[in-house]
């Protein structure tokens, strides 16, 4: 729950960016929707009109991308793809991986567009189910991507924190735990397998088999570091059929470099902004692992990741350096999933399995797509994997959990003798942060909800 002065003014924005984002798409089948002298003004009950249902799509689409810039680069500094080069010491506490703080100003200030994101996800879904069982919606697409965006929310959420309490405005809710946050993975497959039943073209279906299996995966993920310990698990290794399943079923619709992406370019977004603070303020860049000198921040990011095979800097992440670059100080492209991590998800089953030609096929297209020499056991397989992983999905939100499950430590990372520490704890993600504990008593007082 977040205070009530905080949430009403979050659902006004919400109701401005799902009516005035979209005007065009409503304004001729009702005028009266958006017949108001001021914006502000717009009553919360307008949403319940049938005409509003594509702008409030909308709206969840921004909510999810204005979470997903605030929050990509407070956990990208917390692992070894950012670094702290500015004057700000809570990034650098974070750079640190001393993310158990939950009065790092940061991560307390990406903590609400989380929570503004997961609220109006669900009310928006339930007012789009409505309309769908009345007749009354005119397009089922905008049921079907608010399924999707509600699945990116939900799965992000359980990638990112330890904890999360599921409020409805003022009304406080108790934090789920961390033994069950689990069941946000599940719910972000529920709402997939809703999208899917909806979908009617072959891109929404690749878009929605391909996070599924990213989904299940990642949960899979989660429960090899849970509960938090002080080693990484014996078996890192994911093989969940599910997400075979999946990851097979997406590529076989999809061409061979495929990607399913969103794009923010919300260029008024207030509060952190994942470009902002690396393109524009320099606060932050990537980290020493992937850019050469990441302090010349005013230069091009030029890869410094080898290849073990070639020893060369590796094209997909100097591509992905480039392109990030390129977005500018205020909006830019997230990046979800696409074939290479399908494909990525497919060798380490195998792996997993013990199907090493399996996990060599895989391994071997994935790297085709970059011009790279083929793998053929020059390094060991895992080794293989493990740096697959971290030069194909870099800024996609999966690398604390690597580095967590294949016992990778960042140099930067350090202990406290105040907060938990991911060098300490292995598995350790973000708290529910101040803004939260204030607002909900439930957070520390389980016996006030």
């Amino acid at each position: 729950m977040m205070t009530p002065h905080s949430i009403f003014a979050q659902t006004r924005r919400a109701l401005r960016l799902a009516t005035g984002a979209s005007v065009l798409l409503v304004a001729g089948a009702c005028q009266s929707l958006l017949d108001v002298k001021n914006p502000n003004n717009i009553a919360e009950s307008s949403l319940d009109n049938p005409a509003a249902a594509g702008p409030e799509a909308n709206g969840v689409l921004g909510a999810t991308t204005r979470m997903l810039a605030a929050t990509s680069v407070v956990y990208g500094d917390a692992t070894d793809e950012m670094e702290w080069i500015g004057s700000r010491d809570a990034w650098g506490e974070l750079d640190q991986g001393i993310i158990g703080n939950f009065i790092n100003e940061f991560a307390d200030g990406a903590f609400p567009w989380s929570a503004e994101a997961r609220y109006l996800t669900d009310q928006t879904i339930k007012r789009l189910e409505g309309f769908n069982t009345a007749g009354t919606l005119a397009n089922r697409a905008d049921l079907m991507r608010t399924y999707v965006y509600g699945a990116v929310v939900y799965a992000s959420i359980a990638d990112m924190y330890d904890d999360f309490a599921f409020s409805n405005k003022t009304i406080a809710a108790a934090p789920v735990g961390r033994t069950n946050m689990f069941k946000l993975y599940d719910t972000a497959v529920g709402y997939l397998d809703k999208a899917f039943a909806l979908a009617t073209t072959n891109t929404d279906r690749f878009n929605i088999l391909a996070y599924r299996a990213r989904v299940k995966h990642g949960k899979g993920v989660w429960q090899k570091v849970t509960p938090k310990g002080a080693s990484a698990p014996a078996q890192p290794l994911v093989n969940d059929a599910g997400a075979v399943a999946d990851a097979n079923a997406a590529l076989a619709l999809a061409s061979p470099d495929q990607e399913f992406n969103l794009v923010n370019n919300q260029e008024a977004t207030p509060g952190i902004n994942l470009w902002f603070e690396v393109n524009g303020r320099n606060e932050s860049a990537p980290g020493r692992a992937y850019v050469v000198n990441p302090l010349s921040t005013n230069d091009k990011y030029v890869a410094a990741l080898r290849d073990p095979i070639t020893n060369a800097a590796d094209p997909r992440l100097q591509a992905r350096l480039t392109a990030f670059k390129a977005f500018g100080t205020l909006s830019g492209t997230l990046w979800i999933t696409n074939t290479r991590e399908l494909r990525l998800i497919l060798a380490e089953a195998s792996l997993a399995a013990g199907d090493a030609a399996g996990f060599t096929t895989q391994i071997n297209t994935v790297r085709a797509l970059d011009g790279k020499p083929a793998f053929s056991g020059q390094i060991a397989n895992q080794a293989m994997l493990v740096y697959e992983r971290q030069a194909q999905l870099w800024l996609m939100r999966r690398r604390l959990m690597d580095m967590y499950r294949f016992n990778i430590k960042d140099p930067k990372w350090t202990t406290s003798s105040n907060y938990d520490a991911a060098l300490t704890q292995v598995g350790l993600l973000f708290p529910i942060t101040n803004v939260e504990r204030l607002a909900n008593p439930c957070v520390t007082d389980a016996s006030k909800c």
